[in-house]
C-alpha cells in the first residue's frame, strides 16, 4: 500500500489552510506492492491475533504507546489493558518486538469474511477462510467489423492465451445480430447460434445461452484445451448484413447487439451461482433477475477472478444496451446500414448520409439491401447508460471485472457504457487507429497483473480531522462512515480522499500528539497453492492429480502514518506534493466537467489557480507592504520550489484534451482519458498530463534529463535527440541536421534504447514507439505536445488572441492583482 499526501506537513488549522488554498488530502494505492511481502507468499499475521481498541477499533500499531497495565491508542487516545486475549503478547517487550503489525511499513494478514471488517469485529479472523476458485475469463467478440479489426482482436486473444495460468477457464463469445458460443474442448472447435431479440425490453435472446450450451461446454481450461481454443479464434469470420440477413435476424433493428451478449452472459452466470449445486458457495437472494443480469446479493469472494473482455469496433446499436434511439421510416422504405450512422455526426447533430463510406476498421456500409434513399434516424440513448449502470452493478455482484478494448476512428458511445468499467473495476482502451493499436501488449499486460477483487477500504483519523470526500473506482458504504468498496484494482489504482478539520482549533502543536491516518484495505486475491495431495507429504501422485488448485483468500493491509504540523504558510508550501495535488485537481475538474460542463471547470480551475497565487503573495508580502506601492506580482511560485511546477501542471490540465475547448480528434477521446487518469499514480499523471521531455547528445549520451515544452528548448539545449513521454506513447525525434555519425534509428544496445524499454516494463499500458527526423518525416506528432507553444484558446461567448505559457502567465498576473486589490 503506497500512501501519499498533498501537503507533508498539515496546516495546524483550517484558517491556515484556507489562507494557502493548497488541497489537504491524501492519495492512496491500496493494492501496491510491498516489497517485503510478496503476493505468493501467505502472510504469518491473523487478524483475529493483532489488538485492536476499545474505542475507535483501530489496529494496533508501532505509534502506540505501551506501559504495564496496558497500550494508548496512537488514532483516538483510548486506553485498552492486556486483558484481553489479542493484547496479553504485547505486554513484554520480547512480544512487542516480535509483532509485525508493530514495525514499520505496514502489515498484512489473513482474516476472514468481509462482513467482520465492515462491522468493526474480528470474529473468527483465528480460522481464515480459504474458498476454492479458479480464474475464468470471457472474451466477448464483435464480429460486425472488418478483417483488420478481427486479426487485431486475434492478435489479442491469443496474447490473452500466454498470459492466463493453465488451470483458467476461457470462453469465446461472439456477438453481431446473433451470439455465437464456441466448444472448445472437442478436437475440434464447434460453435452454437443463439438469435437476439434487437427489442430494447424483455429476454435478450430467443434462447438461455446455457440452453443452447452448457456453461460446463463453454469455459474450457486453457491448459488442456489451447490448441482448440487457439483454433477457434483462427476461424472468426467478419459478420457482414449480407450473410445474416436471412438467418432470421431482424437487421432493421440494428446489427451490434453488445448489450443483449453481454446480458445473456451476465445471466448465464447468475444461473449458474444460483443452481443447486452452488448453494454451499453462495448466500441465499430472494429477488428476482433484473432485465440486467440479475438482482444479485451473494458474496462476490466466491466468483472472485473472473474477467470479461468485450472488444468493441463500433457502438452498439441493437436491442437492449444501443447508444443509439432508432427510430424507423414507414414500411415500404429499404433502410440503410447502421454504419452509415456515425456517433460523431449525431452528438454533433449533423444529418447522417447513406453514402458508402470504409471506416479505419474495416467496417463498410455497401450492403445492397436497396435503393433506398432514406436513413434511419437515430440519436444518443441517455437511456443506454442506466441499462450499463445496472448491467455492471449484477457484474460486480457475480466478481466480474470487464474490460473494454474499443478499436474505431468513430464514436463508440463510451460515455453510456463507462459504468461498465468504474463499476467493475475494469479499464478501457481506446485506439482511434488500427495501424497504432497496442492491442495484444495491453491485453497481456492486463491479464499479467495481479489483481485485487472484493475490496474495502476505510481509513481512521485522528479526531481533530476526517475524510470529506472520496475519488476514483470506489463507492461508499451506505451504512459506515469511512468506509469505501473497490470492487477490483490493481497495484497501480489510484483513489483520492480530501479531508476537512472537524473543528476551528485544529491540530495540537505538540509533537506527542501528531495527526494520524490508519488505512485498512481488506480484498479478495486468487492465488495458486499447493494440492492436497502435496500436503499431505503423497511421493508418487497419480498423473492425473493436479500439481496446484487455486483459493480464494482474504487479505488484510493496514499501514498506519504520523504527520507532522506546519505553524505557517511557508511551511506548509516547502512540504507541497505538486503529482498529488495535480491528482486531487484532476479528481476534482473531472467530476466538475460532468455534473456542471467543460466551461464551468475550466473556469473552476483557473480561479483556484488565481486564488492560491494571490493567498501566496499576500503571505509572502509580495504584493507590496507599503499604502502606494506598485504591485509585484509572483504568477509562478518564484520563493516556492516545491510549487513552481503547478502553474504548468494547470496550464497543461486545461490544454488536455480532457478541458480543451477544441473538439477532440475523436469523440470518446474524453470519456477515455477520464478513465484512465483517474486511476493513475501521482508521478504517471503528471507525465500524462504534462509530457517528460529529455535530450541526448547521441545514443549513449544523455544532455538535460528535462525540458520544458517549447519550441525554445529544443534551440537551447543543442542536442540532436529528444525523448518525448507522454505515458500513452514514447516519441523520439532527430532534429534536422542531426550528425551523420549518430545512428537512426538508435541501436537496441544504446543507453536510450534500454531508457525506452525501461519505461514500456513499467507502464500499465503498453506505450508506443514514434520515429520521427527533422527535415525527413511529418513530426507534427512531437510539435503537437510541445504546448507552451501559443494555441488558440476559447473563452465563453468570444474568441480570444492565440495564448501560449507566457501569455497565460500574464492574464493569470493580471488576475492576482486585481483579486488582491478587490478581493474578487
Amino acid at each position: 500500500m503506497a500512501v501519499n499526501f498533498t501537503l507533508g506537513r498539515f496546516p495546524q488549522s483550517g484558517e491556515l489552510k484556507d489562507a494557502c488554498s493548497l488541497p489537504f488530502a491524501c492519495v492512496v494505492q491500496p493494492f501496491a506492492k510491498l516489497l517485503h511481502l510478496p503476493l505468493d507468499k501467505v502472510p504469518v499475521t491473523q487478524a483475529g491475533s493483532v489488538g485492536r481498541c476499545q474505542e475507535c477499533y483501530a489496529y494496533v500499531n508501532q505509534y502506540c504507546h505501551f506501559s504495564m497495565y496496558g497500550w494508548t491508542c496512537a488514532i483516538c487516545g483510548g486506553y485498552n489493558d492486556y486483558k484481553a486475549i489479542s493484547n496479553r503478547r504485547y505486554a513484554r517487550d520480547m512480544g512487542r518486538q516480535q509483532a509485525p503489525e508493530l514495525q514499520r511499513g505496514g502489515v498484512e494478514m489473513l482474516c476472514s469474511s468481509a462482513a467482520d471488517f465492515a462491522n468493526n469485529t474480528a470474529a473468527n479472523d483465528n480460522c481464515p477462510e480459504q474458498v476454492p476458485g479458479q480464474p475464468m475469463y470471457i472474451a466477448l467478440v464483435d464480429l460486425t467489423c472488418g478483417a483488420d479489426f478481427l486479426e487485431l482482436v486475434k492478435s489479442g486473444l491469443l496474447a490473452a492465451l500466454e498470459a492466463v495460468p493453465p488451470l483458467a477457464l476461457f470462453a469465446l463469445i461472439t456477438f453481431s445480430p446473433k451470439i455465437g458460443l464456441y466448444d472448445c474442448q472437442g478436437p475440434q472447435p464447434s460453435i452454437r447460434y443463439v438469435h437476439t431479440s434487437g427489442e430494447a425490453k424483455g429476454a435478450p435472446t430467443s434462447l438461455g445461452l446455457e440452453e443452447a450450451l452448457p456453461l460446463s461446454h463453454l469455459l474450457a481450461p486453457v491448459g488442456a484445451c489451447k490448441d482448440c481454443i487457439a483454433a477457434a479464434v483462427d476461424t472468426l469470420e467478419p459478420d457482414m448484413l449480407q450473410h445474416v440477413s436471412s438467418e432470421g435476424s431482424d437487421t432493421s433493428l440494428g446489427t451490434r447487439s453488445f448489450g443483449a451478449a453481454l446480458q445473456a452472459v451476465l445471466r448465464c452466470l447468475a444461473q449458474a451461482a444460483f443452481a443447486p449445486h452452488a448453494t454451499d458457495n453462495r448466500r441465499q437472494s430472494g429477488s428476482n433477475a433484473s432485465t440486467s443480469g440479475g438482482d444479485l446479493t451473494m458474496d462476490a469472494t466466491h466468483f472472485a477472478g473472473r474477467r470479461l473482455m468485450a472488444f468493441l469496433a463500433g457502438p452498439p446499436d441493437r436491442g437492449q444496451g444501443s447508444v443509439l434511439k432508432r427510430k424507423l421510416p414507414p414500411a415500404p422504405l429499404v433502410l440503410p446500414d447502421m454504419a452509415d450512422i456515425t456517433y460523431t455526426s449525431l452528438a454533433l447533430g449533423v444529418q447522417p448520409s447513406p453514402t458508402l463510406r470504409t471506416h479505419s476498421n474495416g467496417t463498410s456500409n455497401g450492403r445492397g439491401i436497396g435503393n433506398g434513399s432514406d436513413p434511419v434516424q437515430a440519436e444518443p440513448d441517455p437511456s443506454a447508460r442506466q441499462f450499463y449502470e445496472e448491467a455492471a452493478s449484477a457484474a460486480a455482484a457475480l466478481g466480474v471485472c470487464i474490460d473494454v478494448y474499443a478499436a474505431s476512428d468513430e464514436g463508440l458511445g463510451l460515455t453510456f457504457m463507462q459504468p461498465l468499467t468504474s463499476i467493475t473495476g475494469g479499464a478501457v482502451f481506446l485506439y482511434p487507429s488500427l495501424d497504432e493499436a497496442a492491442l495484444p501488449q495491453d491485453i497481456y499486460k492486463r491479464l499479467s497483473c495481479p489483481i485485487a477483487l472484493d475490496g474495502m477500504l476505510r481509513i481512521r483519523t485522528s479526531p481533530e480531522f476526517s475524510v470529506s470526500q472520496a475519488y476514483g473506482q470506489l463507492f461508499q458504504d451506505e451504512q459506515y462512515e469511512n468506509l469505501v468498496h473497490i470492487t477490483a484494482c490493481t497495484p497501480h489504482s489510484t483513489f483520492a480522499f480530501d479531508f476537512q478539520y472537524a473543528n476551528a482549533a485544529g491540530f495540537a502543536t505538540t509533537v506527542d500528539s501528531p495527526p494520524m491516518v490508519q488505512m485498512v484495505f481488506q480484498y479478495s486475491l486468487l492465488v495458486a497453492r499447493p494440492a492436497a495431495w502435496r500436503a499431505s507429504n503423497v511421493t508418487h501422485p497419480p498423473d492425473a492429480m493436479p500439481q496446484t488448485r487455486y483459493v480464494v483468500e482474504r487479505r488484510m493491509r493496514v499501514v498506519t502514518q504520523a504527520l507532522q504540523v506546519a505553524q505557517d504558510p511557508a511551511n506548509v508550501y516547502e512540504h507541497a506534493r505538486p503529482d498529488c495535488i495535480l491528482c486531487l485537481l484532476m479528481h476534482k475538474i473531472s467530476r466538475a466537467a460532468v455534473e456542471e460542463g467543460v466551461w464551468n471547470a475550466r473556469q473552476l480551475l483557473q480561479d483556484w489557480l488565481v486564488r492560491a497565487l494571490a493567498n501566496y503573495n499576500t503571505n509572502t508580502n509580495r504584493a507590496g507592504s507599503q499604502p502606494g506601492a506598485p504591485f509585484q506580482v509572483d504568477a509562478t511560485f518564484e520563493g516556492a520550489e516545491t510549487l513552481q511546477a503547478i502553474p504548468r501542471l494547470v496550464y497543461a490540465l486545461l490544454r488536455s484534451p480532457m478541458l480543451s475547448p477544441h473538439p477532440s480528434s475523436h469523440p470518446d477521446t474524453r470519456t477515455s482519458l477520464h478513465l484512465l487518469w483517474s486511476s493513475l499514480p501521482p508521478e504517471d499523471l503528471q507525465t500524462a498530463v504534462y509530457p517528460h521531455l529529455s535530450s541526448y547528445q547521441d545514443p549513449d549520451t544523455q544532455a538535460y534529463p528535462r525540458h520544458s515544452l517549447s519550441r525554445a528548448a529544443l534551440v537551447t539545449a543543442g542536442a540532436p535527440i529528444f525523448l518525448l513521454d507522454t505515458f500513452t506513447s514514447l516519441i523520439l525525434y532527430y532534429t534536422s541536421g542531426y550528425p551523420s555519425s549518430i545512428p537512426f534509428p538508435p541501436p537496441q544496445s544504446s543507453l536510450l534504447r534500454k531508457t525506452i524499454q525501461a519505461m514500456k516494463q513499467s507502464r500499465q499500458i503498453s506505450p508506443q514507439l514514434k520515429m520521427f527526423r527533422g527535415g525527413f518525416d511529418d513530426a507534427s506528432q512531437f510539435t503537437s505536445k510541445l504546448i507552451e507553444e501559443p494555441d488558440a484558446i476559447f473563452a465563453q461567448g468570444n474568441r480570444q488572441a492565440t495564448v501560449g505559457l507566457v501569455a497565460f502567465l500574464e492574464q493569470v498576473k493580471f488576475e492576482i492583482q486585481q483579486f488582491i486589490e478587490h478581493g474578487m
